[in-house]
């Protein structure tokens, strides 16, 4: 407790020197100058080096702006830089209405549901054939493929294994894991034993072992009750983002013998299309299986049928749009980065 009070003291000595020197000592003009140069840093190392931790941290500073809530945050604060004494200066009910309408607009479950289903609907028209596999080197569209292995991407469907906890939680994303071992037994059921690679990164914010901090652990012990056998997995959790699970496991093939089979990819629905095209720019020959859906399928049965609710902004909705928001955005970055396969599904 000292040491993190004493800590707390040092931070706050050291924001009060550099308050001092940017607004006291600093030209305004010179300061612009090398705020620019910062910000232009942090988008070049960030863009070339997007796993190097400090910089990964201040990206997410700095992009706040980019995410509806960021954007409303930087409004208001905006608008209260206006406010004065005895007055409130004129641009600062602008700022506000800017707030607010992103945020009613953002956390809208119709807008939010609509933005999901038109990353979701390729993942829906997958899941549709499942019969078999639509891709340019596949003999018919109805042949069922034996895969070498099933690779589930599986970053955030453990909760952290904590003490008082008596068994190993599932987020709201964990229908991913139950999803891998249904596909594991209908490979078996064809009489092939795939192997089972399970990706996800050590948990940075946690400190203990590597059993405790590991999500791929957790995992692995997920499925493992599950019904596939442990010595059939292999556990990727050196790769921080999707491009670096793509090559760590395309090296775990080629030590498994498997470079040419196929592979099937295991992740959620709004994240699919990317994963795939990723896994195969690398040379992997994916059968994609999409999970964890917000939305319904067009046409199909049962529908979501519209309640007054859906009219009324939600934390959930808000939570979707983000997460639509930021997968545009990881699409873009990897389309610039040569990142993504040409190859369509």
């Amino acid at each position: 407790m000292f040491e993190i009070l004493t800590g707390l003291l040092l931070l706050l000595l050291i924001l009060v020197l550099l308050y001092y020197l940017l607004v006291q000592v600093i030209p305004r003009q010179t300061l612009v100058f090398l705020g620019g140069g910062f910000l232009i840093a942090i988008i070049l190392v960030s863009f070339f080096i997007p796993s190097y931790g400090p910089t990964a941290v201040l990206w997410r500073v700095v992009s706040l702006p980019l995410h509806p809530v960021g954007l409303a945050i930087v409004m208001v604060l905006l608008a209260v830089m206006r406010i004065k004494k005895d007055k409130i200066e004129k641009p600062a009910p602008t700022f506000l209405w800017v707030a607010l309408i992103t945020l009613l607009i953002t956390s809208n479950p119709l807008i939010a549901y609509q933005l999901a289903q038109t990353i979701e609907q390729e993942a829906v028209t997958i899941e549709i054939q499942k019969q078999g596999i639509c891709l340019v080197d596949c003999p018919t569209a109805a042949e069922p493929v034996n895969s070498g292995a099933i690779v589930v991407l599986g970053t955030g469907t453990t909760e952290p294994n904590i003490p008082y906890r008596t068994q190993i939680q599932l987020t709201s994303e964990g229908d991913r894991l139950l999803y891998t071992a249904s596909l594991y037994t209908q490979q078996q059921a064809r009489g092939n034993t795939p192997r089972v690679i399970i990706c996800a990164p050590r948990r940075n914010y946690l400190i203990g072992d590597e059993t405790q901090v590991s999500e791929a652990e957790d995992i692995a012990r997920v499925l493992q009750g599950l019904g596939i056998p442990r010595d059939v997995m292999l556990l990727e959790n050196r790769g921080v983002h999707l491009h670096m699970h793509a090559v760590a496991v395309q090296e775990l093939l080629k030590q498994a013998g498997l470079t040419n089979s196929f592979v099937t990819l295991v992740t959620s629905g709004l994240r699919l299309r990317r994963a795939a095209q990723t896994f195969r720019q690398v040379g992997i020959r994916v059968v994609p299986r999409p999970s964890s859906f917000y939305t319904f399928q067009k046409g199909g049965s049962p529908q979501r049928q519209l309640t007054a609710m859906d009219f009324l902004p939600s934390i959930e909705a808000l939570q979707i749009t983000h997460n639509v928001i930021d997968e545009y955005f990881a699409t873009i970055y990897y389309f610039l980065r040569g990142w993504l396969s040409p190859v369509v599904y």
